[in-house]
């Protein structure tokens, strides 16, 4: 080979332009498929619905509801609200409760899945200890136990607060919250037993509470464990090299060893995330209304057993494809920035 030809570059194989399009092609005939046989199957049922003299259709949606919805971000009164109403209610209390379990059981399995990486024997042992107890219970039973000590709880007249920070009664927790106090001025509210009554502080019922930490503690163990297997799977030559340039153990995780590990956990934490979602309809079981609850409560109230099932297949599906779709997004963005 002469001087000149080893000076010539090397050419890249080119990927080919179409193959994008071929894969959008291929998911969205996929997806007209399955809506078509959905949409069949739909309108076979209705048929048979109405050769049987029952009445289908989505107009129920309208009517004013019979059941009130309770600890929901908007007001929903019986006899007065619609259907659609109730149902927005209660999509804002599963997303309210998915939202406050993914927070919670990140930031757990963040610092659980740490200190199983820590250099202090106790502190492994306990991180592991955590891991095995609480991810071989059923997470319905880790909502029940935290359901049955709540109830088990003085009642607000007797309770004793924590600090004036955290006040624990067996009508719900209330935590201090900033807002606008008595002066009107914005402050760190506590809150303060009157009578028999609260005042002050956020409010969580039993119910919410119940969920909120039973889910969060038991997502928790398995958000630490993608945490140590991604960490674990970047070369030791790094944290050797980190070292030998005198970073600190807390530099090193937050500036080389995090970012590299987050790309390798974000299909896993795609997954733990979703799992939270549709672990929130076990509020069916402590009374709490999220949207599968109020479904069933339509269901029994219209008779529209088809309509309503099908309002929450697209909900659950919709939510659960708009989280993948935004995981999926960061993790392009990150490993986008991560080749630059």
């Amino acid at each position: 080979m002469t001087e000149a030809g080893l000076l010539e570059p090397v050419p890249r194989p080119v990927r080919a332009r179409s193959s994008w399009w071929t894969n959008a092609v291929r998911q969205a005939l996929a997806f007209a498929v399955l809506g078509g046989l959905l949409f069949l199957m739909f309108h076979m049922t209705s048929a048979n619905l109405q050769s049987r003299g029952i009445h289908s259709g989505f107009a129920f949606l309208w009517e004013p509801s019979r059941t009130p919805v309770t600890d929901a971000p908007i007001a929903v009164e019986a006899g007065v609200d619609s259907y659609a109403k109730a149902f927005a209610a209660g999509a804002l209390n599963s997303l309210k409760l998915t939202a406050a379990a993914t927070v919670a059981a990140t930031l757990a399995g963040l610092v659980i899945g740490l200190g199983r990486l820590s250099h202090n024997a106790l502190a492994r042992a306990l991180c592991a200890g955590y891991v095995e107890i609480m991810r071989n219970v059923p997470v319905l039973l880790h909502v029940f136990l935290w359901y049955g000590l709540i109830l088990g709880l003085p009642a607000a007249s007797e309770a004793s607060s924590w600090g004036n920070f955290v006040l624990a009664t067996n009508r719900g927790m209330y935590l201090a919250w900033p807002g606008v106090d008595a002066n009107g001025s914005w402050s760190l509210v506590r809150p303060v037993v009157d009578g028999f009554e609260v005042k002050g502080g956020i409010f969580m019922s039993p119910e919410f509470f119940a969920l909120f930490i039973g889910i969060s503690l038991y997502t928790a163990a398995f958000i630490a464990e993608i945490v140590r297997a991604s960490m674990g799977s970047l070369p030791r030559g790094q944290w050797e090299a980190t070292a030998a340039l005198g970073l600190s153990r807390r530099t090193t995780l937050r500036r080389v060893v995090l970012p590299q590990a987050l790309r390798v956990a974000m299909p896993p934490l795609t997954s733990e995330y979703l799992g939270i979602f549709k672990n929130s309809t076990l509020a069916v079981a402590v009374g709490y209304q999220d949207f599968m609850a109020i479904g069933n409560t339509m269901l029994t109230d219209t008779g529209q057993a088809v309509e309503v099932m099908a309002i929450v297949m697209i909900f659950y599906a919709a939510v659960s494809l708009l989280v993948s779709a935004a995981m999926h997004a960061y993790e392009h963005r990150n490993m986008r920035w991560g080749l630059r």
